[in-house]
């Protein structure tokens, strides 16, 4: 159930309310197939009546109305299933969307608490329960209230004494079907938990396939998935046992009230207090019933699994953290290109600060990096680098302090405008598994084969896309798996090189990159010093020297900053840094 208007609606209704005019179209098939199909074992008694009278002028006649009323019901039962099952697609289209939607702007906070399966999950078979409820399931109750009472009507018309007689075993199913939905219901939902799971389980492992391989972890985790394998399998022949047990219960009661027609409908014949016509018509009404009360129970169950669906649904969609604003139109192009680059942005922090409930975090940090100035980060591992440049790109809200980007506070409205001249280039390069083309236009869809080329020289990996294949073309596979780590990390600052950005933001997007070709990239990237704001997080103090300020972070504090000189020459973790790496790689930009 769900509130809407102040007044409690079913959990469906709020799926099917957008379609009210499909709704009402599919009801009056549904309407017209029922009515029809009622009226066959009618007109199949008045013929076996007229026989039995001797009237066989009128038993053709007979016939021919029952011919016609069955050419209606099937052209209505076409109709009705092709607008209610397509009304059902449309759901599930639209459920699809705005939960990918709804994905795309969650902020990293949300991610963290999520796992892949259990995503993947949602927007898969959650949302396919969804679909049957809405469209079979629906149908199919629609059918039985159609049906129902003109079948009914006409039974009790013929004779009430058989009707109530033939009806009693019916009876007995609410309650039958009652106490099935509530256990389908709570097992639905155990089902759908074991499949996230075990998609979770699937996608780590897959995904981390050369750690399992290292460290010879195959037999363990399959003896893991085995087990989560057969809880799921588990579930579902339980399911399917308590899905398949409607047919049956049904068949038996309407085996049963065949044996009542028979027995008591018989010796009323015999008696002649009842024709063979009017015999013959509730043998008909009675088929009639069988699968409109057979396929109760069926949609019963249906909507018992798109109730534990749309739940889950609900509460994916009901995420606490506060949502990405959403894209205008024509705004994807603002910011690429020539726009990007007008003006390069000014970053100023105030005590900016951001905590974890580890009581891990960053700041306070107060910094000022003028229009086209630049900043290296340098610290170790777990200092705070990628995390001060995640608060920066503003995929992270500070909890303290002040963020201005170009003298104006940095906040939930303007985040569109400032990621509109954001170039990112992570450690971690996410490719996708289209093109290499596709991969470096992602951020700017209408650059020229010249601007991709620029930008390819640039980090060095020109003489990598003449090599390949297909040069441009070349697919590159899920996650960029054709290119080793440092080609992927070259064309993820491609990309952000090609946007042409105001803000350009490396987080050790050099780390996989050989001593040599870093070297030929830092030299390259001097062209563009002036045109963008420079921030780079970094472990290597080489690397940091490119910039004309330096700060040191360690467990998330700022504990120096200065220009790469000011540094060398003074006595600190940078100095020490510096003389250890020295040793180890000598380098000189």
């Amino acid at each position: 159930m769900n509130i809407q208007g102040g007044k409690w609606v079913p959990w469906w209704w709020e799926l099917i309310s957008p379609y009210k005019r499909m709704l009402a179209l599919g009801l009056f098939a549904t309407v017209v197939c029922g009515i029809a199909a009622s009226w066959v074992p009618y007109w199949s008694g008045e013929a076996v009546r007229a026989i039995e009278d001797g009237a066989y002028p009128l038993s053709r006649q007979n016939l021919l109305w029952m011919l016609l009323v069955t050419l209606i019901a099937g052209v209505g039962r076409y109709f009705m299933r092709n607008i209610l099952i397509g009304l059902s697609r449309q759901i599930e289209r639209a459920q699809r969307e705005k939960i990918f939607e709804f994905l795309l702007r969650r902020p990293f906070s949300f991610y963290e608490r999520q796992t892949t399966g259990d995503l993947m999950s949602r927007i898969g078979d959650d949302v396919s329960t969804v679909r049957m409820a809405t469209g079979p399931g629906l149908m199919s109750l629609l059918q039985t209230a159609s049906i129902l009472p003109m079948t009914l009507i006409l039974m009790i018309h013929t004779d009430l004494r058989v009707t109530l007689a033939v009806l009693i075993p019916f009876a007995l199913l609410p309650c039958c079907y009652y106490f099935l939905g509530r256990w389908s219901h709570t097992n639905q939902q155990k089902l759908q938990l074991s499949s996230s799971a075990l998609t979770t389980f699937s996608h780590e492992t897959i995904s981390g396939e050369k750690v399992v391989q290292a460290f010879g972890l195959e037999n363990i985790r399959v003896e893991s998935f085995t087990a989560l394998s057969r809880e799921q399998a588990r579930l579902n022949v339980l399911q399917t046992a308590l899905f398949s047990s409607y047919g049956p219960i049904a068949a038996i009661m309407g085996g049963l009230s065949v044996i009542v027609l028979i027995w008591y409908g018989g010796a009323i014949v015999l008696n002649g207090r009842l024709g063979i016509g009017d015999l013959t018509a509730f043998t008909g009404y009675l088929a009639a019933l069988g699968w409109p009360v057979m396929s109760v129970g069926w949609a019963a169950n249906l909507f018992q699994r798109g109730k534990a669906g749309q739940l889950r649904i609900r509460h994916l969609l009901a995420a606490l953290e506060t949502a990405v604003p959403p894209l205008e139109l024509g705004e994807e192009q603002a910011g690429s290109g020539e726009q990007g680059a007008d003006s390069p942005a000014e970053i100023q922090t105030t005590n900016l600060g951001i905590r974890f409930e580890s009581g891990r975090g960053l700041g306070p940090i107060s910094i000022s990096i003028p229009s086209g100035g630049r900043l290296a980060v340098v610290g170790g591992v777990g200092s705070g680098k990628t995390l001060l440049l995640q608060v920066l790109a503003g995929l992270r809200q500070p909890k303290s302090g002040v963020l201005n980007v170009n003298k104006l506070p940095m906040n939930n409205e303007r985040l569109r405008s400032h990621w509109a001249s954001l170039g990112w280039a992570p450690q971690e390069a996410v490719l996708f598994s289209g093109s290499l083309r596709e991969n470096l236009t992602l951020g700017r869809p209408d650059a020229l084969d010249d601007d991709l080329w620029e930008a390819a020289r640039t980090v060095c990996l020109d003489e990598l896309i003449k090599r390949l294949p297909d040069g441009l073309d070349t697919v590159v596979g899920e996650r960029g798996v054709i290119l080793s780590g440092g080609e992927r990390q070259r064309t993820a600052l491609a990309r952000a090189l090609l946007r042409k950005p105001g803000l350009l933001l490396m987080d050790d997007s050099l780390s996989a990159v050989d001593a040599e070709t870093e070297s030929r990239i830092l030299s390259n990237l001097r062209t563009y010093l002036g045109k963008t704001t420079l921030i780079l997080a970094t472990h290597r103090v080489f690397v940091a020297e490119l910039c004309e300020q330096v700060i040191v972070l360690d467990n998330g504090k700022l504990i120096q900053s200065g220009s790469p000189g000011e540094l060398s020459n003074a006595s600190g973790p940078y100095a020490r840094i510096r003389a250890l790496q020295e040793l180890a790689r000598p380098i000189h930009i």
